[in-house]
């Protein structure tokens, strides 16, 4: 049930979005502590402004039933970041990430919500 959506101006082929986004799948499983079979990677392309200026950048939204914190919120910043500067060369302070603890009843799955 964790989501975490990567939106950057950086093109990619489909075999480097695959392993990007299997490498984001396992940073969030393990910091949130949820098996990485319910982890869904969502990387998209668009273009993107920050601050007034264009070129690399990325925003990254990370979603979870639970698990979220200041000490996990951290630690994804930190591996997330280091691995969006080490893949895509995006550096830090161009990626902007936001943190969502969503209730049960408002996430579904297999046609019903978790609550």
């Amino acid at each position: 049930m964790p989501l975490i959506r990567l939106e950057t101006d950086i093109s990619m082929s489909s075999e480097m979005e695959i392993d990007l986004a299997g490498k984001l799948s396992v940073i969030v499983s393990e910091e949130i502590g949820k098996p990485v079979k319910y982890v869904m990677v969502s990387i998209n392309s668009c273009g993107i402004l920050m601050s007034g200026e264009p070129g690399s950048a990325a925003l990254v939204q990370v979603m979870s039933i639970g698990g979220l914190n200041s000490s996990v919120n951290g630690s994804i910043a930190a591996a997330v970041s280091g691995l969006l500067e080490e893949i895509l060369g995006i550096p830090s302070d161009r990626i902007y990430i936001t943190f969502s603890d969503v209730p049960g009843e408002n996430w579904a799955w297999q046609g019903r919500t978790f609550r």
